[in-house]
């Protein structure tokens, strides 16, 4: 029981088989709830709640893991990745129908769950907590804005994308400040992660995070794409 919960023996490894059905399945989950998105309405109060909830103890309980697997730090732990910073604003957003959060983290949320998916810092193979953990909490983390969306009429705007980048540089501007007072690389703005990532192509630091910045505002303009001369309204 306890190698299923923390055994850093069995690691994962990037795209093998395992890691290709997990994308796949996932990308099945999605379509479907799309394709049933209107025989889900009556039910969507429920959902939204459901997902949200989950969202919040999926952190919750990789903290748990973390103290009960003796790897609580100061340095890795905190809840200031991008990712973990997303998933509780998300989380919040679906329990509170916030329009702010809805808008700034479809941007932030779903972008960084995909570069997560695609090329995981994970460490541990399935089935192990850590694994489940982290790939649930990244599908719900993209599931939780489209719910809004295929559920609740939810639009965005081009002043949405401007907010989406805004907060993204001041949070980021935040976690730096942080990453230096306690020696850490959070959201990997001291150096570049230790498995391969899409970073790797963008040369080394700093050059990398200017060249992010390109491509974020690339990213959230495709993100935005789908909404362009659509009418802007929430119902």
């Amino acid at each position: 029981m306890f190698n299923w919960f923390y055994n850093p023996q069995e690691t994962f490894n990037m795209w093998d088989l395992t890691h290709v059905l997990t994308i796949m399945f996932i990308l099945f989950i999605y379509i479907v709830i799309f394709i049933f998105r209107f025989q889900l309405k009556p039910y969507r109060k429920q959902i939204r709640l459901f997902i949200g909830t989950l969202l919040i103890l999926s952190r919750l309980n990789l903290d748990i893991w973390y103290v009960l697997t003796g790897t609580w730090s100061v340095q890795q732990a905190l809840p200031i990745e991008l990712c973990s910073i997303a998933s509780l604003a998300v989380g919040i957003m679906l329990l509170t129908k916030n329009r702010f959060l809805f808008e700034t983290f479809y941007f932030i949320g779903i972008a960084g769950a995909i570069q997560a998916l695609i090329t995981p810092d994970l460490l541990f193979g399935f089935p192990q907590f850590r694994f489940l953990q982290f790939f649930i909490d990244h599908f719900l983390l993209i599931l939780g804005p489209l719910i809004m969306i295929w559920l609740y009429a939810y639009k965005i705007t081009f002043f949405s994308l401007i907010k989406a980048f805004l907060t993204i540089n001041l949070i980021a501007a935040i976690v730096f400040i942080i990453n230096l007072l306690i020696d850490a690389n959070y959201m990997f703005l001291i150096h570049k992660p230790r498995s391969t990532s899409l970073l790797d192509i963008l040369g080394p630091y700093p050059y990398y995070l200017i060249a992010l910045e390109g491509i974020v505002i690339i990213v959230f303009f495709i993100l935005y794409l789908p909404f362009i001369s659509k009418k802007q309204c929430v119902k």
